[in-house]
């Protein structure tokens, strides 16, 4: 009985923090330094977040971001399949390129090289449905 109606708050006001970037309930985080694969992963962890793990839709918006850097991405092989650092599986229909087993996000194409390059990274922090 005289339920308030909520008006979802439209997404161009995610709170995210100073200098991150918000998409579709997550907010991202494009370093400005570099590290290793492991190095970057810590970083993300550092800042409250994890490596990026994106869905096919946030791949594009990234790609539209990305001002021609590349980035680590939450994502490495684990035997035959790639497998993000949250648990779940790669099933993108974007493939991965190389054989590597670190995978980087560069010029629209996501691409796999050796864990201990030194790369920017980008972070990914979902936020919670309020």
């Amino acid at each position: 009985l005289g339920e308030i109606p909520v008006t979802p708050r439209p997404p161009e006001f995610l709170a995210c923090p100073e200098a991150w970037v918000g998409y579709n309930r997550v907010c991202y985080y494009l370093s400005r330094d570099e590290g290793t694969w492991e190095q970057a992963r810590d970083r993300c962890s550092e800042l409250g977040a994890s490596l990026a793990v994106l869905s096919d839709r946030e791949m594009g918006f990234l790609f539209r971001l990305n001002d021609n850097l590349d980035y680590w991405l939450g994502l490495r092989r684990r035997g035959e399949r790639f497998q993000w650092v949250d648990g779940s599986s790669y099933n993108s229909s974007l493939e991965v390129l190389g054989n590597s087993e670190c995978v980087y996000l560069a010029d629209n194409k996501l691409r796999s090289e050796d864990c201990s390059k030194q790369l920017p990274y980008l972070c990914s922090n979902p936020q919670p449905h309020l």
